[in-house]
């Protein structure tokens, strides 16, 4: 497997994207620049140095957007013959030095929205999918922060919080991924336990953070670096803005976080594609069935019960599918 690094570089909206020479490898299609990271090297040390050679910029590489991995045509996962990739996207600023043209004939600057007309290279589609589904879901909760924040905490949702609390010990370690307003982790708060919370919109972190009256990190679900730390995770209504091809990467930092023993509530919307609201936000859906295929692809998961329902929201109804799972 060869590890390679693609920076994502957004400049006033819009996305660096550059063509490879004809002539050379795969010669004519489009790219994330980046290159492969080297023995002894991080992705984000591997990004500073191939910008500079690629394009000759300085850069500032920032939160990870998704991982991919992409095997050559004719081989699939378990029949690798070594030459398969995983590629590893992040967010880029560009923070000096001129554009030069080393290893591409052309590049483009282009909207989220507009990325989906070249001609890409296979390894990088499936992180242009994942790119602006986050695009356009981060967007909602950037300029909407106050008016989502005031409305989730109205939610009423003791009822779910119960059957979580009953499987942990007094005192247990929790952390709320995605706590978005900190409804929740105030709530967890107040029943006695220690409470870490995280959401990847600085805005909504800052609301939440006063909320509940601790600090919320601001981290994606990509970022997740934690080892065996919980007693207790809760992701309600919150990683389903994570793209399908992006679940089993986060699935297995999410059980690398949790304790043995330990357990985990998520929640998605109810159904089998992936669907983009009146709002623009992005959502994953699963069904029982659905969602039970994809916590049996982490060996590290023991699925403690899956269930769905049906509870009123916004003046309508909504159908859910939930798990408790541990390991």
């Amino acid at each position: 497997m060869i590890d390679v690094a693609a920076a994502i570089i957004e400049h006033q909206g819009k996305v660096l994207v550059a063509r490879r020479k004809p002539g050379s490898h795969n010669g004519g299609l489009w790219e994330f620049p980046g290159g492969k990271i080297e023995p002894g090297e991080t992705a984000r040390q591997c990004l500073m140095r191939e910008l500079e050679e690629e394009l000759g910029i300085q850069s500032q590489i920032g939160e990870a957007v998704g991982e991919n991995i992409h095997y050559p045509e004719g081989k699939s996962e378990g029949k690798s013959d070594g030459k398969s990739i995983r590629l590893l996207a992040y967010k880029v600023r560009h923070t000096g030095g001129e554009i030069q043209l080393h290893d591409h004939d052309q590049i483009q600057w282009l909207t989220p929205d507009q990325l989906h007309t070249l001609n890409w290279l296979p390894a990088d589609i499936p992180l242009v999918a994942c790119y602006k589904a986050q695009w356009t879901t981060s967007n909602y909760y950037l300029n909407n922060a106050k008016s989502y924040a005031a409305e989730s905490q109205g939610f009423a949702v003791d009822n779910i919080h119960a059957p979580f609390i009953n499987k942990l010990q007094p005192g247990a370690h929790i952390l709320d991924l995605g706590c978005g307003s900190g409804r929740d982790s105030k709530a967890f708060i107040d029943a006695g336990f220690k409470i870490t919370a995280i959401d990847n919109c600085e805005p909504l972190a800052k609301l939440a953070a006063q909320h509940i009256g601790q600090a919320v990190h601001q981290l994606s679900f990509l970022e997740l670096d934690f080892d065996r730390e919980f007693d207790g995770i809760w992701a309600c209504a919150s990683l389903l803005h994570c793209p399908k091809s992006q679940m089993p990467h986060v699935l297995a930092r999410v059980m690398k976080a949790l304790k043995p023993g330990g357990i985990a509530f998520v929640s998605f919307k109810w159904g089998d594609l992936e669907t983009t609201d009146d709002k623009g936000r992005f959502f994953n859906n699963y069904t029982k069935t659905s969602l039970q295929a994809l916590l049996q692809q982490n060996d590290q998961v023991y699925v403690h019960r899956i269930w769905s329902e049906t509870t009123p929201l916004r003046d309508s109804e909504q159908r859910w599918v939930s798990a408790f799972v541990g390991r």
